[in-house]
C-alpha cells in the first residue's frame, strides 16, 4: 500500500492543483465561470485606465494650483467627481462577480470532492490507510473554501498589478526625464529605483515571512485537529459521562488547544516581522520619489503636477511590485490549504485504484456469472498488508439460510467483502447476477430528518405506504414509534442499540431483497429477540438467501447451515462447517406481542 505524501515539489503542487480543480474552467458547459473571469478581466482593465486618469488628474489640478488658476481647479474637481463614480461602479462591479466566482468554483469543486469521497466507500477505506489526510471535514469544509476564495483573490490582484506595471512603468519613464550622474546622463532613474526598491523590500520581507508557510500549515493541522476533537467528544458523550471521563476530556481539548494557541503565537511572531517592516516600506514609498524629485522642482525643470505625478505613479510601480510582499500571507494560507485537499483527494485516489484492481493479486468482483452468493479461495488482508483472512471458499445458494460465526475478526473481514467495503486481499467474490442484495452491519444508517425517510432509506426504493410503515414496525416490536413516524429528529442518538437492530429487520422487511447479508446484526438484541427477528425474515422473504456473519446471539435454529471460523496456532483461518438440525417448526410464526414485551422488560420500554 503506497503512502499518500503531500505534494511539495511546486511544479507537482501547481500541476495537480489544476488537475483537480481545472475542469471547473475548462469543461465543455462551464461557459459561466469563464464568463466570469472575462468580466472581471475587463473590470480590471477598466479599474487600471481609471487609475492612469487620476495619476493624470493629479498632475493638472497641482499644475492649476500652482498656477492658482479657480476655473482650472474647479473644472479639475468635476472630472475628479467622475473618476470617483468611475471607480465606485467598477470596484462595486467587480465585488459582486469576483464573490459570485468564488462561491460558485467552491460549490462545484465541494461537489467534486464530496462526489469522490462519498463514492463506493472511499470515505471509510481512506479512514484505514496511512497518510497526511485525516479531518476530512475539515478539508472540504474550510480548506476547500479557502483555496477556492483566495485563488480567486490572488488571481485578480496579480492580473491588476501585471496591468498596472506595464501601463505605470511608462508613465514613470517619461516622468523621470534625464539626470546627470558624474557627468553622465541616465534617463528612467525613478523606475530604476522603483524596482531597486520593491526588489529589496522583497527579499528583506522573504527572510522575515519564511517561517509564515510553516507556521501557518502548523496552526490549520492544529485547528482541523481540535475541531476533530470536539466532535469525537460530541460523538462519544454516553461512554464519556458513563465513564466519568470529563476530566479526562477536558484536559485532552486543553493541550490541543494549547497546541493551537502556540501555533498562534509562531504565527503572529511571522506576521508582526511582516507588519513592522511593511508599515515603514509603505510610508517610504509615498516620500522617496518626491524627495528624489525635489532638486529637479526646485531647479524648475519639473513642474509641481509632475512632482505629485511621479510620487503617485512611483507607488503604483512599487505596490505592483510588491504583490508577492503583500500577499506572502495569504499565499501561505492558500498554499497549506490546497495542500490539505490535495493529500485528500490523493488519499481518494489511492484507496480507488484500490478497490480497481484486477487480477490474481485482487479481489475480483464477479456479479455477471452464478446465481449464488460466495468466494473463492479469499484472502483478505489489511491495509497495511497484515492478513486477516486466508485461503476461504463459501457457496450460499438462492434461498438459504447461513450462519457463520467464530473469530471476530476474519467475520468481519468476509462481511466487509461480501458487504463490497474492503479492497485489500485477493482472491474471487460471487455476486448474484440481476438480484437484489442489501447488507446490514451492526448499526444502520439513518439519515436525517423524519423517521418515515429513516426507516425507508433506499436510493433504489420507491415510497411505502404508511400501512406498510406500521405493519413493518409493528411486526419488529416498535409499533410505539408509528406515531413518530413524521417527528424529525437524529434517530442514530435517540434509539438504543437493540431499537436500531429491529429498525434495520423492519427495513428489510420493507425492501424485500433477494438476498441479505448481516454483519453483527443481532448483537445488541436478546437471545429470544434476535431468534425472533431472523424468524420474521425466514417467513416473510422465504426465497431471499440470508448470511449472517459474527455473533448471533439466539439459536441456529433458522439457518439451514452454521460455519464456523477458527484460527489455527500458526494464524490460518479453518472453515468448519455444520449442517443444522432442520425441525418441523424451524421458521416460527412472528407475533408482535412477544417481541415488544421482550424490548420492554430488556431494555427498559
Amino acid at each position: 500500500m503506497s503512502r499518500t505524501a503531500g505534494p511539495s515539489h511546486p511544479q507537482r503542487f501547481f500541476r495537480n492543483f489544476v488537475a483537480l480543480s481545472g475542469p471547473y474552467w475548462s469543461g465543455r458547459a462551464q461557459w459561466r465561470p469563464r464568463l466570469m473571469t472575462l468580466s472581471l478581466a475587463i473590470i480590471g482593465i477598466g479599474q487600471v485606465a481609471l487609475a492612469i486618469r487620476l495619476n493624470v488628474w493629479t498632475a493638472d489640478l497641482f499644475d492649476a494650483l500652482e498656477r492658482r488658476s479657480t476655473d482650472s481647479a474647479m473644472a479639475q474637481i468635476g472630472i475628479f467627481a467622475l473618476i470617483i463614480l468611475g471607480v465606485m461602479s467598477a470596484n462595486t462591479a467587480h465585488m459582486v462577480i469576483h464573490r459570485h466566482l468564488q462561491l460558485d468554483w467552491r460549490r462545484w469543486l465541494t461537489a467534486r470532492v464530496i462526489g469522490d469521497w462519498m463514492e463506493d466507500a472511499r470515505h471509510y477505506q481512506a479512514n484505514l490507510i496511512p497518510g497526511d489526510h485525516a479531518n476530512p471535514d475539515g478539508r472540504i469544509a474550510e480548506d476547500i473554501r479557502i483555496a477556492t476564495e483566495a485563488s480567486i483573490e490572488l488571481a485578480t490582484s496579480l492580473f491588476y498589478c501585471v496591468l498596472l506595471l506595464i501601463t505605470f512603468v511608462g508613465i514613470l519613464w517619461s516622468l523621470s526625464g534625464w539626470i546627470r550622474v558624474m557627468d553622465v546622463g541616465l534617463p528612467g532613474h525613478l523606475v530604476a529605483l522603483a524596482f531597486g526598491y520593491a526588489g529589496m523590500g522583497a527579499v528583506i520581507a522573504f527572510f522575515l515571512g519564511r517561517p509564515l508557510v510553516r507556521a501557518t500549515d502548523t496552526r490549520q493541522t492544529r485547528e482541523a485537529n481540535f475541531r476533530f476533537g470536539l466532535v469525537r467528544a460530541h460523538e462519544n458523550a454516553e461512554p464519556i459521562a458513563i465513564a466519568r471521563g470529563e476530566g479526562m476530556e477536558r484536559r485532552r481539548l486543553a493541550t490541543t488547544f494549547e497546541a493551537i494557541a502556540q501555533s498562534w503565537r509562531d504565527q503572529s511572531m511571522g506576521l508582526a516581522r511582516l507588519l513592522a517592516f511593511s508599515s515603514g516600506y509603505v510610508a517610504l514609498a509615498a516620500v522617496l520619489p518626491i524627495l528624489v524629485g525635489t532638486p529637479r522642482f526646485l531647479e524648475g525643470a519639473l513642474s509641481l503636477g509632475r512632482l505629485m505625478q511621479s510620487g503617485l505613479a512611483f507607488q503604483q510601480v512599487t505596490a505592483a511590485l510588491s504583490w508577492p510582499v503583500d500577499n506572502l500571507a495569504r499565499i501561505a494560507e492558500w498554499r497549506a490549504s490546497v495542500e490539505r485537499v490535495l493529500l485528500l483527494d490523493e488519499a481518494i485516489r489511492v484507496v480507488a485504484l484500490e478497490a480497481a484492481r484486477t487480477g490474481e493479486t485482487a479481489i475480483n468482483l464477479d456479479r455477471a456469472s452464478t446465481s449464488q452468493l460466495g468466494v473463492r479461495d479469499l484472502w483478505v488482508a489489511a491495509p497495511d498488508g497484515t492478513a486477516m483472512l486466508s485461503g476461504l471458499t463459501l457457496e450460499v445458494s438462492p434461498g438459504e439460510h447461513v450462519l457463520v460465526d467464530g473469530d471476530p475478526e476474519a467475520a468481519s473481514a468476509l462481511f466487509r467483502v461480501l458487504a463490497g467495503i474492503w479492497p485489500w486481499g485477493r482472491g474471487r467474490v460471487d455476486l448474484p447476477a440481476d438480484a437484489d442484495m442489501v447488507a446490514v452491519g451492526q448499526r444502520p444508517f439513518l439519515p436525517e430528518g423524519s423517521l418515515r425517510r429513516a426507516i425507508a432509506f433506499s436510493e433504489q426504493s420507491a415510497p411505502h405506504s404508511h400501512a406498510d410503515l406500521r405493519a413493518a414496525l409493528d411486526s419488529v416490536g416498535l409499533g410505539y414509534l408509528v406515531d413518530r413516524l413524521d417527528e424529525p429528529a437524529d434517530w442514530g442518538r435517540s434509539l438504543s442499540a437493540a431499537e436500531l437492530q429491529c429498525l434495520s429487520f423492519a427495513r428489510l422487511l420493507l425492501l424485500r431483497p433477494d438476498w441479505i447479508v448481516l454483519g453483527d446484526a443481532t448483537d445488541a438484541l436478546e437471545p429470544a429477540v434476535a431468534d425472533l427477528m431472523l424468524g420474521l425474515l425466514v417467513e416473510r422473504l422465504p426465497g431471499s438467501g440470508i448470511v449472517l456473519i459474527g455473533r448471533h446471539p439466539g439459536s441456529a435454529g433458522n439457518f439451514s447451515r452454521r460455519l464456523t471460523l477458527t484460527r489455527a496456532a500458526d494464524g490460518e483461518v479453518l472453515l468448519h462447517e455444520v449442517h443444522a438440525r432442520r425441525q418441523a417448526a424451524m421458521a416460527p410464526r412472528a407475533q408482535p406481542l412477544p417481541v415488544v414485551d421482550l424490548l420492554r422488560e430488556g431494555y427498559g420500554r
